[in-house]
């Protein structure tokens, strides 16, 4: 079992240990690094007007504070961009799920920041710039990773192409459009691509590098690869009823203000999911309406309500408490707002 936290300093204890331990993930697991790259991990937290970019570290780690994994994403907000630093499980950690939850996690993420989308470098899997078996089998098990989510890398641009005559070690530019049905324009694209060069690798490619980059990639919107490792699904089919299902979403009963210790709720799925249902055309999002208490004695037990109110009314303005009910389920108190939220077991 783990839990995946994010860290936003390196000033607390816990927070201190869990960036000794990502550091010497790194160094495991990406032993040709520059030594700088990890040097600075901890300043990027703290300093975002040095590195021109917002850093969040995200950790998997287990119930004794034992690091598991982690994932470093930069928020780009002056050109609408997420980019996926670094994502890595522990040496001997692959395989237990973490990657994928990181990875899933990462989306939520990076999706909350209203972004263009995720954008992250691959190792390319082409056969004939990877003349190592085992490297290539390894670079095609991680872009058949990512295509399980929809991210595959952009073609028609020289992002892949060498630094330095016979370098071998070359990148796609992936993007992820989290769900999103939007296309991504090459002017936006444009924007980002020079962001991540001058801000990630300023100090390894000159202005004219840069800009021949930028400007090789053509397509408008942005192309990507057909899927190489998985299907592409179909557009999903479905028989429309005559009339849509109504579907009534109380914003009222966002749970965003929720801060007290041990809440893991993740706010964001929710928009995540409306997405998706929207995409299906089967319903029709009606406002929702303040009803009557005695409609909501007609679904839920008269008892059961009037434990709420009790509830309720006995916690101080700013006080917010899980309720346990009188069977399975669980119940929302708000006393700021003077009201009671009752849900189904």
């Amino acid at each position: 079992m783990f839990r995946i936290r994010r860290i936003f300093d390196s000033v607390i204890p816990s927070n201190q240990s869990a960036i000794g331990q990502v550091l010497e993930i790194l160094q495991a697991q990406f032993p040709t690094a520059r030594p700088i790259d990890f040097e600075k991990l901890p300043e990027q937290l703290t300093d975002p007007l040095k590195y021109r970019y917002r850093s969040l570290l995200l950790v998997a780690e287990d119930g004794v504070g034992k690091v598991k994994g982690f994932a470093m994403l930069l928020h780009f907000p002056d050109v609408r961009a997420v980019y996926l630093e670094l994502i890595s499980a522990a040496p001997k950690g692959t395989g237990g799920g973490i990657g994928g939850a990181l990875y899933e996690r990462v989306r939520e993420e990076a999706l909350a920041l209203r972004p263009l989308g995720l954008f992250f470098e691959c190792s390319v899997d082409d056969p004939q710039a990877i003349q190592d078996p085992v490297l290539l089998k390894s670079n095609k098990a991680r872009l058949k990773f990512y295509e399980r989510y929809g991210a595959r890398p952009i073609i028609n641009n020289d992002y892949a192409t060498p630094v330095h005559p016979g370098d071998s070690d070359l990148y796609y530019l992936v993007y992820d459009n989290l769900g999103q049905s939007h296309p991504l324009p090459r002017a936006a694209l444009k924007k980002i691509v020079r962001a991540v060069l001058e801000r990630k690798y300023g100090d390894l490619l000159n202005r004219g590098q840069i800009e021949e980059v930028v400007r090789s990639f053509r397509d408008d919107p942005v192309q990507l690869r057909a899927p190489r490792y998985q299907k592409e699904r179909a557009p999903a089919k479905y028989d429309i009823p005559h009339k849509p299902i109504a579907l009534i979403v109380n914003e009222g009963h966002d749970i965003h203000h929720v801060k007290d210790r041990g809440y893991v709720e993740a706010p964001v799925r929710i928009a995540s999911i409306l997405h998706e249902i929207d995409k299906s055309g089967l319903f029709r999002r009606l406002a929702p309406r303040r009803m009557a208490e005695r409609h909501i004695k007609a679904v839920h037990d008269r008892h059961f309500v009037d434990y709420l109110r009790r509830a309720c009314a006995s916690l101080s303005p700013t006080q917010s408490s899980h309720v346990p009910p009188a069977k399975p389920g669980a119940c929302f108190v708000n006393r700021s707002k003077r009201s009671f939220k009752p849900c189904a077991a």
